[in-house]
């Protein structure tokens, strides 16, 4: 179905539709995480080059996904060859309010569509009071006074909770106070954010999908009991999902007894319920290790060891995510994650995602305890 053809020659080249809408505007509509969402607008007497086209919608470049104009409200446009600027900024912004996109022509402003608020949208260059940016096919201008810096989707990284009262049992660099994590998840909640799932932040990643400006992964390494016991109550509460990675070789066949003065980990049960909210992705198997010599075990184990480990994790809780364990990696452990079937993975590299990361090179933003409301804004916020 996708465009026309034309002979030169012996070979055949497709001809590009171009569109516009048949009525004042047409709505250009987009997937925002899981729903289809109307993201902008594009004006009468305004052409717009087609990408791709099915059964009900053309597709024309919006920002950094395809938007989606329903053929009946668009009709065919006359071709149009468009100059487009190169991308020298490669950042974006987040509307936040309705954003009009003008053309200059003979020093003439005029407006040819529209983006919605709280849409991320990558710009190419910049003057004064001006992004530019491209939007089906052609170039046009927002005003930078209705557009705020796009900060990335950050992954938070947690690892074992414990009430105050039974900290001091339990003191260590990964041990997050309960009264901490709980102001921690109340401000996401009272700020709007929106807690994603691994597959959501992946589709961002490659350009799929569009996210809420106000989206965040919530991630807990290890597998621990604490989560079940801290964490899990208060997500659920709050409507928020998350994501555990496991070290699947830890997982116990049965609950253990809760102990703030050592580490217990979660059961076949418990992860059970848990996934109403929780996704489970792999921490390996049994590599979880380091070797006081060679370092941890991904990075030195031989080849067909860390294979049959990887594939073992992700087999038992049908993983298609990996952290790294120690955040350690190199090209060969990707290399390995890859062919071990994982669509992503994740390091302890500080910094938020944008579209177009390495997938297998996600960085996250560990919440250290003892940390000011501040501060854990500023790992939402670099």
């Amino acid at each position: 179905m996708l465009f026309g053809w034309e002979k030169s020659g012996q070979a055949a080249t497709t001809v590009p539709l171009f569109i516009q809408s048949k009525g004042a505007s047409a709505p250009v509509y987009a997937y925002v995480a899981n729903e289809v969402q109307r993201v902008g607008t594009m004006y009468s007497d305004r052409v717009f080059e087609v990408i791709d086209e099915n059964e009900h919608y053309f597709f024309i470049q919006y920002g950094f996904v395809k938007g989606m104009v329903k053929k009946d409200e668009a009709k065919l446009g006359r071709p149009y060859a468009f100059t487009r600027g190169p991308d020298r900024l490669r950042k974006s912004v987040i509307t936040t309010r309705e954003a009009q996109v003008y053309s200059f022509q003979n020093g003439k402003k005029q407006a040819i569509g529209s983006i919605q608020p709280g849409v991320r949208y990558p710009i190419k260059a910049e003057t004064a009071l001006f992004y530019l940016i491209e939007f089906g096919g052609r170039d046009g201008y927002i005003y930078k006074h209705v557009t705020e810096k796009d900060h990335g989707v950050p992954v938070l990284l947690y690892h074992h909770i414990l009430d105050d009262s039974d900290e001091p049992l339990f003191r260590s660099t990964t041990t997050v106070l309960f009264s901490q994590f709980f102001n921690e998840m109340t401000y996401l909640k009272e700020n709007g954010y929106t807690a994603i799932t691994p597959d959501l932040l992946l589709a961002y990643v490659r350009k799929e999908r569009l996210l809420p400006p106000k989206s965040v992964l919530i991630t807990f390494d290890d597998g621990l009991k604490s989560t079940y016991i801290y964490a899990y109550p208060l997500l659920k509460q709050y409507g928020f999902r998350a994501t555990v990675f496991m070290i699947t070789g830890r997982m116990r066949p049965s609950p253990q007894p809760f102990d703030p003065t050592g580490l217990q980990f979660l059961s076949k049960q418990e992860i059970a319920q848990m996934r109403d909210i929780i996704t489970f992705e792999s921490h390996t198997s049994h590599f979880h290790l380091s070797d006081k010599k060679y370092g941890p075990y991904l990075l030195f184990k031989p080849y067909e060891e860390v294979m049959a480990d990887l594939l073992a994790s992700k087999e038992k809780i049908g993983a298609t995510a990996l952290a790294y364990p120690f955040g350690a990696y190199n090209e060969r452990v990707v290399d390995m994650v890859q062919q071990a079937g994982f669509t992503m993975a994740f390091t302890t590299k500080k910094g938020t995602v944008y579209p177009g990361d390495p997938v297998f090179e996600l960085k996250r933003q560990w919440v250290y305890p003892r940390i000011s409301l501040r501060q854990f804004e500023q790992l939402l916020q670099p």
